[in-house]
């Protein structure tokens, strides 16, 4: 990974307000986990373009502090992209850094209105001289739909955020966040590999004080752990963290920091122990609180269980491919939970079970739940199914992994049913998943046709037009997406046998199908699904109260 990255973001009027201080917030909370020998140059731009700290090594303190003072909370005026890169550039050059290996990563809300429309065709010489790759974090529904071809042209990726009302800044934080990981990664992080176990947004309703959040540790991991609970509402936030030996934690005992410029809570470890950690979160305000719970880990010996995910744009002929690989020394960890949580163009969410395996190890999905047009964010999270999932024949221990991984586009006409036949193979046999990088992800396009003595995809050729759901149905089985999601988590937790969960899970395979097709339903459909999710949380319920 480089370390050598300038930031170029989007300061016109329409990034005002919640967007423009969100990015603010981010960009001071990355800059204060970077490691010194990183360098950061910061160029601001709206209809023209301007460099506001020039690329520097970060090595100390003050070094830190003056490129956050230089991140404006406010914008002005209309968008020039191209400006913004060129200049982009330009700070390189100014600060005789080679350019090779280099990263932008650019943040816009907005079209390019100003000079040349076809700003991509005008910049890419220049990027591709310079060997430049641009990571691109688009802001809205309204980001210019170019930045796909800008960030596959320089070997980058898109990252997007639909939702960027002032109640969603934490979702925006996140999104933010995983993009600014992929251009900036120090020396030290380069030579190991960082585990992702929790990135997840949650809720404290206002009907409730304190939220659980259980975190297994496994064996294999448990160095330079960080734990992070990030909120708007951070002042009226206190945590308590369990350790699994019973070891208490907390904010108000003074081990956990609370840092209000930060709206966040940490607690940092240099090893921590195996097994199921308890994180509480409290809140001491009435209203409902969103936080968002980090945890990463570093690997305590030489493998451990490693998570990669893999976006394969959509054709005319296959929906978007979304796939994870899950192994550890290499080989797959077999009959895990995957499943992907996409953020829609409308600001609603939907999962998709990655119930399809391939025996090297991919689990793997074709997402048909349109919204519409526009960019669909991935995050992916894979749990252990108890005695079910193993390695190398053996049961695995208790896993979590959680990616936040990038987007993918959609156009006004997309293929509406996943492939048949040895369409996912014949992605292996192209090498559609290749020079991948652990716990990272990759977005490319899937190859059509035949490959060099291998067989013919079995898809058919033919599209076949979306027809989208109504608003109220759609929303009525998101609703439900989530029930079935939530429900699986609680049969995997219950106290009933192994074998009773298995044949509970086995029951409800069909949910899958149903809540990734695109046909319309009905609300006694929906309501059908939903009385057999009661009743097995019932039975759940009637196995704790026996216990």
């Amino acid at each position: 990974m480089s370390d050598r990255t300038v930031f170029v973001l989007d300061v016109s009027g329409s990034m005002s307000g919640a967007k423009c201080q969100t990015l603010q917030l981010e960009t001071k909370r990355f800059i204060e986990r970077i490691s010194d020998g990183n360098s950061v140059g910061i160029v601001l731009f709206n209809e023209r373009a301007w460099s506001v700290y020039a690329l520097t090594r970060i090595s100390n303190r003050e070094t830190r502090d003056t490129i956050i003072a230089t991140v404006p909370q406010m914008g002005s005026g209309s968008t020039d992209i191209r400006a913004g890169i060129i200049e982009g550039l330009a700070a390189f050059t100014r600060a005789g850094i080679s350019t090779v290996g280099a990263n932008i990563f650019l943040a816009t809300d907005g079209e390019h209105v100003s000079g040349n429309l076809d700003y991509v065709g005008d910049v890419l010489p220049h990027l591709h001289l310079a060997q430049v790759r641009v990571v691109c974090l688009a802001i809205g529904v309204t980001a210019n739909p170019q930045l796909e071809r800008l960030a596959t042209e320089t070997r980058g990726r898109v990252y997007n955020l639909s939702r960027v009302g002032a109640d969603s800044r934490e979702m925006m934080a996140r999104i933010m966040e995983a993009a600014m990981q992929e251009v900036i990664t120090s020396k030290e992080m380069a030579e190991v590999v960082t585990i992702s176990v929790v990135n997840e947004i949650l809720t404290i309703n206002d009907s409730t004080d304190t939220r659980d959040i259980p975190v297994p540790i496994d064996p294999d991991i448990g160095r330079n752990t960080q734990i992070q609970v990030r909120s708007e509402d951070i002042k009226s936030i206190e945590l308590d963290i369990t350790s699994p030996s019973g070891t208490i934690f907390s904010t108000t005992g003074g081990q956990v920091s609370k840092r209000l410029e930060l709206k966040q809570c940490q607690l940092y470890m240099d090893e921590s122990e195996p097994g199921v950690w308890s994180i509480r979160v409290s809140k001491q305000c009435e209203p409902a609180v969103k936080i968002h719970v980090i945890v990463e880990s570093e690997a305590t010996g030489a493998h451990a269980i490693e998570m990669k995910v893999f976006l394969i744009a959509p054709d005319a002929d296959c929906p978007p491919t979304i796939a994870c690989k899950l192994c550890k020394a290499n080989d797959p960890i077999v009959g895990a939970m995957v499943t992907a949580t996409v953020d829609r163009p409308n600001g609603s969410q939907t999962d998709l079970s990655l119930n399809n395996y391939n025996n090297e190890g991919y689990y793997y999905g074709y997402y048909t739940d349109y919204s519409g047009t526009g960019r669909y964010n991935v995050s992916v999270l894979a749990t252990n199914d108890g005695y079910n999932t193993e390695w190398r024949g053996n049961f695995s221990e208790q896993f979590r992994r959680q990616i936040v991984a990038d987007s993918f586009q959609v156009r006004d006409l997309q293929a509406s049913q996943p492939p048949t036949g040895d369409h996912f193979q014949q992605l292996l046999l192209n090498n559609a998943f290749g020079n991948m990088r652990i716990n990272g992800t990759l977005s490319g396009q899937a190859a059509g046709g035949t490959s060099s003595g291998a067989q013919p995809s079995g898809f058919s050729s033919t599209s076949t037009n979306v027809t989208m759901l109504s608003p109220q149905m759609r929303a009525l089985r998101d609703k439900l997406s989530t029930n079935h999601y939530r429900t699986k988590l609680a049969i995997n937790g219950s106290k009933l046998s192994k074998s009773e969960q298995a044949k509970i899970l086995i029951s409800i395979t069909d949910f899958d199908r149903y809540l990734t097709s695109i046909r319309e339903t009905s609300v006694e459909e929906i309501n059908s699904y939903q009385r057999r999710l009661d009743d097995i949380n019932s039975k759940i319920n009637l196995a704790k109260n026996v216990n």
